[in-house]
């Protein structure tokens, strides 16, 4: 992939490498040309997970754990930039991030005029890292490392407290133990050094120097090219050289914008538009079969629930004549004055949310108490354990005007999920 320009985003500012020259760039600004933007993320979290079953329930399970693990608060998007199976298993290469974090730059890559793709930091690191030999990337004062040995993935992560030669002593025999620790994960074919920014390459040669000493192996310096900074200022950057080698599999992106992107690289882009426009017709066309077949379904599946909600709201009716009311009115009445929302309209909401690929197990309204306001409460089971699919169930929701907290699922199965209902601000039903 060859852009325009690289953007890189850390907890350190926004920086655009641009026709030589590395710029501090305003955060959430319009871009000029094509960029291929890199992500290390500021409230993340990275490792390898062993994920039993087949490799399309990764996701789902390292989201699991993750939210147990509380290190990351709230709905998640995952990533998973690497995965090695087994028999009836896998091993997977991931980052964790907010899904509010990920949907925000999203929506502000694709404002951009030209392509703009975005891929995490960690998914750089694999590129590097051959069978025996570990690749170690210094973001700022974060330390990550990587290597692959006898079908195993090891990852290690270290912090500084600066970006001295000296803060980086402590955090380098850290990511050492870490490695030794992990069976197999010490390098015995060397190691790799780079950085995604610095002032000064000989203080990366000087890190990777002392790292040759703590590991006993060769360490060798991945290219930096250098870089005009403000004035007479001058960076380096290794990024460029790690793009190169991870290629279309470091990016977050469908299928149709890559291929939008490399059309463009090979062929006339007349040629170029037509292929694109013609996936994306022939796509359409699947996704809207399959999507009037699945609206089928879940009506189908809602039919029972719906029949009993009418019988009661009859028998109601028989017990104390009132005058002739709606389905939906003669429902809030007899589900009294906690029925602050219209519960069949909330069906209907989650029912358009859910698609087919979101099986709904659960709706209930649950009452107002002391603490809290009255509230939904849905349970739920994403099928075949895809986290892009729980994630646009839940965009659907908040677009129709309903917060989601995560709650504990009633079930344990693969993909399963609990969310408590919120109304937006200034939004109803």
């Amino acid at each position: 992939m060859n852009p325009d320009q690289i953007i890189l985003i850390s907890p350190q500012g926004w920086f655009q490498f641009k026709e030589g020259h590395c710029l501090p760039l305003e955060p959430w600004s319009g871009l000029e040309g094509s960029a291929l933007v890199v992500v290390d993320f500021e409230q993340s979290q990275s490792g390898v997970q062993a994920c039993k079953g087949k490799a399309e329930y990764a996701a789902a399970l390292i989201e699991k754990n993750v939210r147990t693990e509380g290190l990351v608060e709230g709905p998640l998007q995952v990533f998973i930039h690497k995965q090695i199976r087994h028999t009836d298993s896998t091993l997977a290469l991931f980052t964790a991030v907010p899904l509010d974090a990920w949907q925000q730059l999203q929506t502000w890559a694709q404002g951009q005029r030209d392509h703009c793709l975005v891929a995490p930091l960690i998914g750089l690191l694999p590129a590097m890292a051959t069978e025996g030999r570990a690749h170690v990337l210094r973001a700022g004062t974060q330390l990550h490392a990587y290597s692959e040995s006898d079908g195993k993935m090891h990852y290690a992560g270290a912090t500084a407290l600066g970006t001295d030669v000296a803060d980086m002593q402590a955090p380098l025999r850290a990511l050492m133990a870490q490695l030794r620790a992990s069976a197999g994960g010490e390098a015995s074919q060397g190691m790799l050094w780079s950085s995604t920014l610095t002032d000064d390459v000989g203080s990366e040669q000087t890190l990777a120097s002392k790292l040759a000493e703590l590991s006993s192996q060769e360490v060798k310096l991945v290219p930096h090219d250098t870089l005009r900074g403000e004035g007479t200022d001058r960076r380096s950057s290794s990024l460029s050289h790690l793009i190169g080698a991870a290629g279309q599999k470091a990016v977050q992106a469908s299928g149709l914008a890559k291929l939008a992107w490399m059309s463009e690289s090979y062929v006339l882009p007349l040629a170029a538009m037509i292929a694109v426009v013609a996936v994306g017709l022939g796509g359409f066309a699947v996704f809207s079969h399959q999507r009037a077949q699945q609206e089928t379904q879940v009506a189908a599946s809602m039919q029972g629930d719906m029949e009993g909600l009418r019988q009661r709201v009859a028998l109601v009716n028989q017990a104390a004549p009132v005058p002739e009311l709606d389905a939906s009115m003669a429902l809030t009445r007899q589900l009294g004055h906690a029925a602050i929302y219209d519960p069949v309209q909330m069906l209907d909401t989650i029912r358009r949310a859910a698609g087919a690929a979101v099986r709904v197990q659960n709706v209930q309204l649950v009452k107002a108490d002391a603490t809290n306001k009255a509230r939904f409460r849905v349970d739920g089971v994403v099928i075949d354990g895809r986290n892009e699919e729980l994630s646009r169930f839940l965009t659907e929701l908040k677009r129709e005007g309903w917060q989601a907290e995560p709650a504990n699922p009633g079930d344990n199965s693969v993909g399963a999920f609990a969310y408590q209902l919120k109304p937006v601000v200034n939004k109803s039903l």
